[in-house]
């Protein structure tokens, strides 16, 4: 049976996991993680955040696993930084009762002028 010191090696970086910070405007989060293999091309998901439709896939998705019991409520305003690069997650994927995969795109910096051409003419979000 597995144990609570076998358990905390599963996200142990000198064993399978991976230093995980969760960058937020007020604080940084320190959880548990380790990245899982990489999303195969054939596998299609439909989104799930800010009404996204339709099916889809990125090359450059990485899945991060965190214990369901650390993912922050502002999981999606927050910037994940890894040993490998600066993330964004866009999704959660459940995986059991007690864990969950965020679906991690790479970090872009957003200006004030992003995506201007979906804003009104009055220049309101």
């Amino acid at each position: 049976m597995i144990g609570d010191d076998d358990w905390a090696s599963f996200y142990d970086p000198d064993e399978f996991g991976c230093s995980v910070s969760l960058v937020g405007d007020a604080d940084t989060l320190s959880p548990p993680g380790r990245m899982l293999a990489k999303p195969e091309l054939d596998r299609l998901r439909q989104g799930q955040r800010g009404g996204q439709t339709g099916p889809r896939v990125a090359v450059t998705e990485r899945v991060l696993e965190i214990p369901a019991s650390h993912l922050p409520d502002d999981w999606g305003q927050r910037r994940v930084e890894l040993d490998i690069g600066t993330f964004t997650p866009v999704e959660i994927l459940p995986i059991g009762h007690l864990r969950v995969g965020l679906v991690l795109v790479p970090f872009e910096t957003r200006e004030t002028t992003h995506a201007q051409w979906l804003r009104d003419p009055d220049g309101n979000p």
